[in-house]
Parts: structure tokens; sequence; C-alpha cells
């Protein structure tokens, strides 16, 4: 059975201002729910992501510029727990980008987590959008 998540949010600035803080993984400890993460935003890259109580390796599958990062990892085996995140920005036509942080799981240890994963995973999510918010758009208010 599969869990997904997912949280949406406005940010005032374009898809590439919104990718260049998205995709600076070593400022994450600064203003994101990670407290860091290492590598770099290509194809067949593995990030190393570190949340409170947790450390996690997936693989980037889809960076494209302005557009989509997407990565998976699994635990164990991808018949036990996989999970593939997405971050999508879309141009609004106001000028601001819609970003929207999506992530699905499945696998046989999803069944047994649904109740841990939904709630504290949504709030945790929001709460990353709305860091990367305040962060893109400080730094494109100093900018302007």
């Amino acid at each position: 059975m599969d869990a997904v998540l997912t949280a949406v949010i406005d940010i005032d600035a374009t898809p590439e201002a919104v990718w260049d803080v998205l995709t600076d993984f070593a400022a994450y400890g600064e203003w994101s729910t990670f407290t860091s993460a290492e590598g770099t935003a290509h194809v067949g890259s593995r990030l190393t992501m570190r949340m409170p109580g947790m450390t996690f390796r997936p693989t980037v599958t889809v960076a494209t510029p302005g557009q989509e990062l997407r990565w998976t990892g699994t635990l164990g085996t991808k018949h036990l727990f996989h999970g593939q995140h997405s971050f999508v920005l879309s141009p609004n036509h106001d000028g601001t980008t819609r970003l929207t942080n999506h992530e699905e799981f499945s696998g046989a240890l999803v069944t047994l987590t649904r109740r841990l994963v939904r709630t504290p995973k949504r709030d945790g999510y929001a709460a990353f959008n709305n860091g990367l918010k305040q962060r893109v758009e400080g730094l494109t208010d100093s900018t302007r």
C-alpha cells in the first residue's frame, strides 16, 4: 500500500531563484528542516540528507534547473521501503513560482508506519516549504 504526501506553496521569486536555493545543499542547515545536506543536483549523484534522528542517502533521478528536482531512496530493499521525492517548480502568471513538494512511499513497511508517516511528515513538508520561501524571498528582497 502506498502513502502520498504533498505540500504546495507560492514563492515571490522566479523558478531559477527558487532552484538556486533548493539545490544549495550546503546551506540547508541554515534554513531548512534538514540539519545538513551534502551532494550535487546532478542525475545519478548520491545525496546525504540528515534530519534529527535520521540520515538517508537518496539518488538524484531528475535535475532540470528551474523546473524539477527528484530523488529516490530505499530502506533495505525496494520491496521493504521505497520513497520517491520531487520538487516541481511552476511559474505563475504573476511572476511568482509554485513549489510542489511531493513524496510517494511504497513497500511493506509503509503499511506498518502509515500513521507515523502522514501527520508529522506533512507538517515537516510545509515547514520545509515555508523555510525555502523565507530564504528565497529574503535573498531576492536584498537584490532588488
